[in-house]
């Protein structure tokens, strides 16, 4: 894992250099081992909290592990979905949705999405971490247990997975930060990404390892929508596939685990 990705993906700097794009964009394969890093920080803090906190104080609980998920991450990927939804809601051609998405004001389109997007994030936040400390059954054949906070690391893993969908599938919208890595993605790549991802899910959330795959179908989701409105994929349409990505896969564990 190199320092390139963390200085690309998160606050995290493990190199006093500037982010090289060119070699994050040619390891973007492991982006969901940096998620793994992330989550497992989420988890450490709803883990904590659980420990001093009732389930009568889950909405402060949820808000603390939000604001140290923003603190590690950064909003890059909020920014970018606020930018992607104010283009997907103008009027117009490819072109004027484009200078829309790439307008530095935010949009009622924006504003809307975004609200939207944290509410559903700090519920089910507050929710899981409420219940960190729930231990579920790793596999239904083993005595093995899991905290059910472990829910994040899938989360931050899936929402990575998104964004390895949308480099590979492109096509690139403009030229522009995300074209490097739309050049630089392969099947290959994908393909690791994936057998990364799933390693990572088994071992940390046994048999419900199938949920990460929620990443893929975020991926590709958004970028069918990237292609139809804006005619191709870009750095602020992989910021959203990470919000969906993330979001759709942490509503599926709280659901089912």
């Amino acid at each position: 894992m190199t320092a390139q990705l963390f200085g690309l993906l998160t606050r995290i700097r493990l190199s006093r250099r500037p982010t090289n794009l060119d070699k994050a964009a040619a390891d973007q394969y492991l982006f969901p081992l940096v998620g793994m890093v992330v989550g497992l920080v989420a988890t450490s803090v709803a883990l904590v909290l659980n420990e001093f906190m009732n389930k009568d104080m889950a909405l402060i609980s949820g808000g603390a592990v939000l604001v140290s998920l923003y603190f590690v991450t950064g909003i890059l990927h909020t920014e970018g979905l606020a930018d992607f939804a104010d283009g997907m809601m103008a009027s117009g051609s490819m072109e004027k949705k484009r200078q829309v998405m790439k307008d530095v004001h935010l949009g009622a389109g924006g504003v809307f999405a975004t609200a939207m997007f944290l509410i559903l994030f700090f519920a089910v936040t507050s929710m899981l971490t409420g219940d960190a400390g729930r231990r579920i059954e790793l596999w239904p054949f083993l005595t093995l247990r899991v905290p059910l906070a472990f829910g994040f690391v899938l989360a931050e893993v899936a929402g990575k997975l998104s964004m390895n969908v949308m480099m590979f599938m492109g096509p690139s919208s403009h030229e522009g930060m995300g074209s490097m890595f739309v050049r630089k993605a392969s099947g290959s790549k994908l393909v690791a990404a994936i057998a990364i991802s799933t390693a990572i899910a088994i071992i940390f959330v046994g048999g419900l390892f199938p949920l990460v795959f929620l990443g893929l179908v975020s991926g590709f989701s958004v970028t069918a929508l990237a292609r139809k409105h804006f005619g191709g994929v870009s750095g602020d349409s992989f910021g959203a596939a990470n919000e969906v990505g993330r979001l759709v896969t942490l509503i599926g564990w709280v659901l089912l685990a």
